[in-house]
């Protein structure tokens, strides 16, 4: 409720606006598309991102909600969906206090909501990857499939890590070999789409982000996963997934730092975290029924104690800020005190929305001064391309820098109308000189901005065209969720593996 309550701030930066500006392009050529035309228009460039998140935002453009609506609804229902999702599978995994003590580590780090709040395709691929976890310990391998196959068409590196982690695991867990080979046949219903990247895969590439040069520490999420990561070793059984997710969002380490440490590779800390923190609780647990043990009668009431003497302290913990090569310490500063708006939380760079008055204001210049397939340029292409999606405009640039242009042009002269928004100078962004030398003439001006026309620009941005018809690819994601729904239905008392999970010392086998 309380992160329902932020409603008008979202969405937040970046993702969410490239996220909006795909969906509408799939419902202009009405289904998922192969070629992107509204990025680096006129020429465009192969579409290479997964289709599902936008197949779905589309599905709810379709049925009448607005745009602005439609993300702010996936930006307030993913970060809890991911919650309730650890909790589930923890909970059937391990235990049900285990699966409490996950929950709340991953309710500390306040960057992680927004970052998996912003980041809207990697949350939806974490919560496919916990229940595909969760189907191959249950031996549903039909399942387990289905989510592997969703989660290729949900995001672009989650599934190597994916498969990292599965290797780990049939590593260390022999026992667990025959199931993930079952579960394999998810690789066949996958093969389209990676032949698709196959054949573009020399645009295909990292880049250097401005993200890498800040991240944050929360000090009690890191002792607890490290205390965590030597529980889950000596436990065996199913808790050697959180250290085998752990080795698979490594990957993230080399070009994407940040979303290792802040992002999502947040998820094997928090899984880590909690089984230190359920550990910790029992320690405390037992100190006091030794202490006070007139006082708490029962052991209820010494393990309330310390679930709350734990939580306090790590409600209270500090966090380091770092960025830029500037660090500074944070204290206190937990998710919990910012999501309750409590007065003295700093507000952090993502911690921006990206829609308002003003904004609504440049939406409604643009659509005035240009028509249907003209071309925007901007200073700042996330800017632009958030006013992009919301008037149904193509841009000359790019949001997504990870897939460049086939064939280049000067995005300034394939562009009908310049959108330069009066913002301070940052890294990366274009000085006004860029503008000379071409013929633009001044249109309208605004608070945020000011709009130039291009009279040079001729071709405009051809329409997409989809590959399958979007009721056939909303069809496929329906069906393949409702044969996991029909799979779970048929075993409602599913036996996981033999083996059993993992046991604290004294107690009797699962």
């Amino acid at each position: 409720m309380l992160w329902l309550a932020r409603w008008p701030s979202f969405p937040l930066v970046l993702d969410p606006a490239y996220h909006l500006l795909m969906a509408r392009q799939v419902v202009a050529a009405n289904g998922p598309i192969l070629y992107d035309w509204w990025e680096y228009a006129p020429l465009g460039r192969p579409h290479l991102y997964p289709p599902i998140l936008h197949v779905v935002l589309a599905g709810l453009l379709k049925g009448g909600i607005s745009p602005v609506t439609t993300i702010r609804l996936a930006s307030v229902v993913l970060f809890p969906s991911l919650l309730v999702s650890i909790w589930l599978v923890v909970h059937r995994l391990l235990r049900p206090s285990t699966a409490l003590c996950c929950v709340w580590m991953s309710l500390l780090p306040w960057v992680f909501y927004l970052h998996t709040t912003m980041a809207m395709a990697a949350t939806l691929g974490m919560i496919e990857l916990l229940w595909m976890i969760e189907r191959l310990e249950a031996r549903r391998p039909v399942a387990a499939g289905i989510l592997f196959a969703l989660l290729c068409y949900t995001h672009l590196g989650l599934p190597w890590i994916a498969l990292v982690a599965v290797g780990c695991y049939g590593v260390l867990q022999p026992a667990a070999r025959p199931i993930l080979l079952r579960a394999s046949w998810g690789l066949v219903p996958v093969l389209p789409w990676w032949w698709h990247l196959w054949n573009h895969r020399a645009l295909l590439h990292t880049v250097s982000r401005s993200e890498n040069l800040m991240f944050e520490l929360l000090p009690c999420v890191i002792v607890t996963a490290v205390i965590g990561a030597w529980r889950c070793w000596r436990l065996k059984g199913t808790y050697l997934w959180c250290l085998a997710l752990w080795a698979g969002f490594t990957l993230l380490l080399p070009s994407y730092f940040y979303r290792w440490i802040n992002g999502e590779g947040v998820l094997p800390l928090i899984l880590l975290g909690g089984v230190a923190l359920e550990w910790m609780i029992g320690i405390v647990t037992t100190g006091i029924e030794g202490r006070l043990g007139a006082l708490t009668a029962h052991r209820g009431g010494a393990a309330a104690l310390a679930t709350l003497v734990v939580m306090i302290t790590c409600v209270l913990s500090p966090t380091f800020v770092s960025h830029a090569g500037h660090g500074r310490w944070l204290w206190p500063d937990s998710g919990l005190l910012h999501v309750m708006g409590a007065p003295g939380m700093t507000e952090r760079r993502l911690e921006i929305g990206v829609h308002g008055p003003l904004i609504e204001q440049v939406v409604q210049e643009v659509e005035h001064l240009t028509t249907p397939g003209e071309i925007l340029w901007s200073n700042a292409p996330y800017a632009v391309g958030w006013v992009a999606a919301l008037s149904q405009r193509a841009m000359s640039s790019s949001m997504l820098d990870e897939v460049p242009a086939e064939h280049t042009t000067d995005p300034i002269d394939a562009a009908h109308l310049i959108v330069w928004f009066k913002m301070l100078p940052m890294p990366g962004d274009p000085g006004p000189e860029i503008l000379k030398g071409h013929p633009i003439e001044r249109v309208a001006e605004q608070e945020l901005a000011i709009f130039l026309r291009n009279p040079r620009a001729r071709q405009r941005a051809a329409t997409p065209k989809a590959i399958i018809p979007l009721w056939a690819a909303m069809a496929c994601v329906l069906g393949a969720l409702g044969l996991i729904v029909g799979e779970a239905r048929r075993f409602p008392r599913q036996a996981y593996l033999r083996r059993g999970r993992g046991r604290q010392a004294g107690e009797k086998p699962v």
